[in-house]
């Protein structure tokens, strides 16, 4: 009996014991989940606490950071340098840009290299975030969208261009009159006197004239 009776309390402080570890174990396994690679640091289960599995239920200084960033991953904690060694806590998660979030961008640069962010003998090789321009994505949309306003802002003004050439065009292949209306001084010379009798006539009265003075001297 008292052998069964000291398994039993064996038993008993086991069952409490892991009652007590189980709990934060799950605690921290959830916060992980919280942060970028979280769940992906080398040896390390449980990266905001110091024994690097949850079982100890001290934290970090990492730890302390999260918690006071209210357990989100902030800019501010993404670009702070935790353990000192000269990279931030997102160079060494895999999210140089900060620009992760559990919600809305679940998304690292990489998931191989990561390094513990409260760990200064451990760092992430640099080159892996070289040849990453943070808000380039950003910025290339932008850039679309002007090259898109300027090319429509083209295409209109040379539509507009094209319109007005059409109408020069029309306006100088409009036939002109090439023949000017009579003047009134023309039109008066080019009219015949009444004033003057033709030269016939002329001729005609005069030879009337003399055959008269002749018959005029014969009867005298």
């Amino acid at each position: 009996m008292k052998i069964t009776t000291i398994n039993s309390v064996r038993f008993i402080t086991a069952l409490a014991g892991a009652m007590l570890v189980v709990p934060e174990s799950e605690a921290s396994l959830e916060f992980v989940a919280m942060l970028p690679n979280g769940g992906n640091v080398p040896d390390t289960p449980a990266i905001g606490h110091p024994d690097g599995t949850g079982d100890d239920p001290s934290t970090n200084a990492f730890g302390d950071a999260f918690s006071e960033a209210g357990n989100k991953w902030t800019k501010e904690l993404c670009e702070a340098d935790t353990d000192g060694d000269g990279q931030t806590n997102g160079q060494e998660l895999g999210d140089p840009c900060c620009e992760w979030d559990m919600d809305t961008n679940p998304v690292v640069q990489w998931t191989d290299g990561v390094s513990h962010p409260d760990d200064a003998t451990k760092t992430s090789d640099e080159s892996l975030w070289t040849n990453i321009v943070c808000g380039s994505a950003s910025a290339s949309v932008s850039e679309t969208s002007e090259t898109t306003e300027t090319a429509e802002g083209s295409s209109s003004a040379t539509g507009n261009s094209t319109a007005s050439s059409s109408a020069n065009s029309k306006t100088n292949n409009s036939p002109t009159a090439t023949t000017a209306a009579p003047s009134s001084s023309s039109q008066s010379s080019s009219t015949p006197s009444t004033s003057s009798a033709p030269a016939p006539l002329q001729s005609i009265f005069i030879a009337a004239t003399g055959i008269v003075s002749v018959v005029v001297m014969n009867f005298a």
